[in-house]
């Protein structure tokens, strides 16, 4: 028997019970007009599911959960052009996860999958009786009601992600050290790429993570007062000013205040961090003359700091290491996308020319790079 209509009409728990309790076996298949999900049923049991959003296979997954790197992606991605295997088996064969954590990775991207469903508001659906793939699947089996009850309470607190965090052209700002309390591995790689300029959407893209994953990681440093939320000049309103401090929570983030931070850091080559708090203080008072020209002169300090270690833009970045190794190494995925970008003959002037990346930004992470001990630079021929 086959199952049609409209999630307007009747609410995905609702219909995930009702298949539940009548034991199906098949494929439930919802589309809102962008993606098409596939829940996989067996006897009333959910074992898989499957999304045509890119940003839910499972190579995606696993960078934007810091598993792996978007070069060992871009790697397993090759061999499997030519060898047609897996790519969880390329992934465990080379060694860039352990059969136990994809297992885990794999329902947790199944759960993951349906709980995004619960947030839309419309989508047609029909339900294929009988049918499942016939592909080799990992099995695995979830509960209905967990789905449903866990689905529910993920509607509710994306509404209250979403009072904090409205819209992805939204820009977060750090303005304190990061919450490392219940920190993740793909928590600190979303939160490196805070830079008080990438807005959300642009983290969404370069970690190949969901808006909820992304949004609800910015939300917790939120909460604890790490971090706070602006929207770029030209929408309806600029970010709410933070909350007033609690009782011995320190002294109010200003502007000034993260300037002298940059500046300190900066004096101590600390490159990075200087400039990550000197933008936080551009975007608290973005249209300060004053703040400007300061920052213009830091920028210059820090640009200045760089190229006297050798990282100019007439610079040509060669592997200190063979690639083997380097995987080995958690790297940003901003860093994994520049090594790619390296053949021995173009300076980094050429390489910038095929990067999102601002110059002084990408001169920081060859800096990084290179004191790494995982590229020489070396004077251009």
């Amino acid at each position: 028997m086959s199952i049609t209509g409209n999630l307007k009409t009747m609410e995905l728990a609702e219909l995930l019970q009702w298949l539940s309790q009548a034991q199906k076996t098949g494929t439930l298949v919802v589309d809102n007009g962008k993606i098409q999900k596939q829940i996989y049923f067996r006897d009333g049991m959910i074992i898989s599911s499957a999304s045509t959003d890119p940003k839910e296979y499972l190579g995606a997954f696993l960078v934007s959960h810091g598993f792996i790197t978007d070069l060992e992606l871009r790697q397993a991605v090759k061999m499997q052009e030519s060898n047609k295997m897996l790519l969880g088996k390329i992934l465990t064969t080379i060694g860039a996860i352990s059969e136990q954590d994809l297992h885990r990775m794999l329902r947790l991207k199944a759960e993951e999958g349906i709980y995004d469903v619960f947030a839309w508001p419309e989508g047609a659906f029909r339900f294929l009786d009988g049918q499942v793939p016939t592909s080799t699947m990992v099995p695995i089996a979830l509960d209905v009601a967990a789905i449903v009850l866990e689905g529910m309470q993920r509607l509710d607190e994306w509404k209250r992600i979403r009072e904090e965090v409205a819209s992805l052209t939204s820009v977060p700002v750090a303005v304190g050290p990061w919450e490392e309390t219940v920190m993740t591995e793909g928590a600190r790689q979303i939160l490196s790429l805070v830079d008080d300029d990438r807005t959300v959407e642009d983290i969404c893209r370069q970690t190949h993570s969901s808006e909820f994953h992304v949004c609800r990681i910015l939300f917790r440093q939120v909460q604890a007062r790490r971090l706070k939320i602006v929207r770029p000049r030209g929408e309806v309103a600029a970010a709410a000013a933070p909350p007033e401090p609690s009782a011995g929570s320190g002294p109010v983030i200003s502007a000034e205040l993260l300037l002298d931070a940059a500046r300190q850091l900066a004096g101590k080559g600390d490159l990075e961090a200087a400039l990550r708090h000197l933008r936080a203080a551009r975007a608290l008072d973005p249209d300060s003359k004053k703040l400007e020209g300061e920052g213009l002169r830091l920028e210059g300090r820090i640009r200045e700091a760089v190229e006297q270690a050798g990282v100019k833009l007439s610079s040509v970045p060669v592997l200190a290491r063979r690639m083997e190794e380097i995987t080995q190494v958690k790297l940003t995925p901003q860093e994994g996308f520049l090594l790619t970008r390296i053949d021995g003959s173009s300076d980094l002037q050429s390489i910038l020319k095929v990067t999102p990346l601002a110059p002084l930004d990408a001169q920081l992470l060859f800096w990084k790079l290179h004191k790494a001990g995982h590229v020489v630079l070396e004077a251009k021929r």
